[in-house]
């Protein structure tokens, strides 16, 4: 029985949207996913830029122009129909993407948001789910995961994990992830 939900946020609930970046937003980009944590991120900004709050307003600029929302009724759809299951957003990201994922979602119908950055651990790397299942006290089959990543749903599987990779153009989400609870 699956007792968490758990979304990436790139790729499946959002998308990036084709916006002209300066060199310095496609160097900061760049490092959304592959950075563990936002010290690391500051230590590779401070190359580009020397100032942090530069650095904070840049990015939190960028994350606004960048990404659009695939689903905004999904969590409250999932909630409706089953009250109980907790409903995550699990993303490699810096922490600067909390305020817009809070701001473009309900989050009455949001039980979590887990940042790598804010946990120093990031998917594919089994302590990234590990986390996951330890926070809610769950076994790997009753979570279920949803990334657009091979790799990452490779992963999750490998350590029992329900997973599924997402496709935006073969696939609805609700309706897939409705097939998998029931």
């Amino acid at each position: 029985m699956i007792k968490v939900l758990a979304f990436d946020f790139v790729g499946v609930l959002g998308y990036e949207k084709d916006v002209e970046m300066t060199e310095i937003e496609e160097k900061l980009e760049r490092m959304y996913g592959p950075i563990i944590n936002d010290e690391k991120y500051f230590k590779v900004g401070r190359r580009y830029i020397n100032n942090d709050d530069t650095i904070i307003r840049i990015t939190k600029n960028l994350i606004n122009r960048l990404y659009g929302i695939r689903y905004k009724n999904l969590f409250q759809k999932i909630k409706e129909l089953y009250p109980d299951i907790k409903v995550v957003i699990a993303t490699n990201h810096v922490s600067y993407i909390r305020e817009f994922l809070e701001k473009r979602f309900d989050i009455k119908y949001l039980d979590d948001i887990i940042i790598s950055a804010e946990i120093n651990k990031a998917k594919p790397n089994d302590d990234f789910y590990e986390y996951i299942l330890e926070k809610y006290n769950i076994k790997p089959n009753e979570l279920l995961f949803i990334d657009d990543r091979e790799e990452n749903v490779d992963a999750a599987i490998n350590l029992g994990i329900n997973a599924i990779k997402y496709n935006s153009r073969e696939m609805d989400l609700l309706e897939t992830v409705l097939d998998l609870i029931k």
